[in-house]
């Protein structure tokens, strides 16, 4: 069954030093467009395998994720090596600069730089727990698409068989109007131009008879409403074809309605289902 695309998707992660919380919310989207939020550090190095992630699980719909990474005791990034390199660096910027700071302001300064520099790396444990955490979310979202599909399908179902029902009756009943407007085209030539031209008469209610059917119509809109109906029981990405058969069944009742006034009910009726029927394919994968 065809999957909505709209859903919320969330997961926790928690590990000893620290928790990651993923979030994410999809919309409706001809295509896919993602945007991804969070720390600084994590975007950096995650962005795209986040995106591509994310790709792998859909194919339409736009997409907000956040990342988060709550840590529950304080980060000890810094190391000997980073010290070094920074407090060297400090080092040249004072002599540069003709200043003479005490040891431990330039070991402040120094730890703060090498701090930072610190900041700017995310290991590889984290990295494929953040991972793991949005294919979790990922998976939760599906859920929720999922569930959010089938009611949109059931109310499409619904309002497919208010479709059949009218053209149902319209198919019954259109040989009969043709046979009276026949009739009636009839009468009126012989009524203005006498007996002698009933030929005539027989010829006009004919030609009327062929620009009144309909048969073309509902034989072409009863496969497109087969065919909708074939989409539904499928469990793929199917929204597009099932926008393009709206389009070409509209296209049918609205000639149907043009050649047969009489009809105007029944074909109102079903133009209405039908844009109904439209605006939830519009929120379907």
């Amino acid at each position: 069954m065809p999957y909505s695309m709209t859903g919320f998707g969330y997961t926790v992660k928690s590990y000893d030093e620290y928790q990651i919380e993923v979030r994410i919310k999809s919309l409706n989207n001809k295509g896919i467009d993602i945007s991804v939020k969070g720390p600084r550090e994590i975007l950096f190095f995650l962005d795209l395998d986040v995106r591509n992630t994310v790709k792998s699980f859909f194919e339409r719909g736009s997409f907000q994720i956040y990342l988060n990474i709550k840590y529950t005791q304080p980060k000890i990034l810094l190391n000997l090596d980073n010290l070094k390199k920074a407090l060297e660096s400090v080092n040249m910027m004072m002599d540069q600069l003709g200043l003479n700071p005490s040891d431990d302001k330039k070991y402040e300064i120094s730890s703060a730089l090498a701090s930072e520099f610190e900041e700017e790396t995310v290991d590889e444990t984290i990295k494929s727990r953040i991972i793991q955490a949005v294919k979790e979310s990922c998976l939760s979202l599906k859920e929720e698409r999922k569930k959010e599909g089938e009611k949109l399908i059931k109310d499409i179902e619904e309002r497919l068989e208010i479709i059949e029902n009218n053209l149902s009756i319209v198919e019954k009943e259109k040989d009969e109007i043709i046979q009276k407007a026949k009739q009636k085209i009839t009468e009126k030539v012989k009524e203005l131009l006498g007996e002698e031209y009933s030929e005539r008469a027989f010829i006009e209610a004919t030609l009327l008879a062929d620009k009144m059917d309909i048969t073309e119509e509902i034989v072409r809109l009863r496969s497109h409403l087969q065919r909708f109906r074939e989409l539904i029981k499928q469990d793929k990405p199917v929204g597009r074809k099932m926008d393009f058969l709206c389009q070409e069944m509209h296209r049918e009742i609205n000639t149907m309605g043009n050649k047969m006034p009489d009809f105007s009910p029944y074909t109102v009726e079903m133009k209405t289902q039908l844009e109904k029927i439209r605006q939830q394919v519009q929120n379907i994968e």
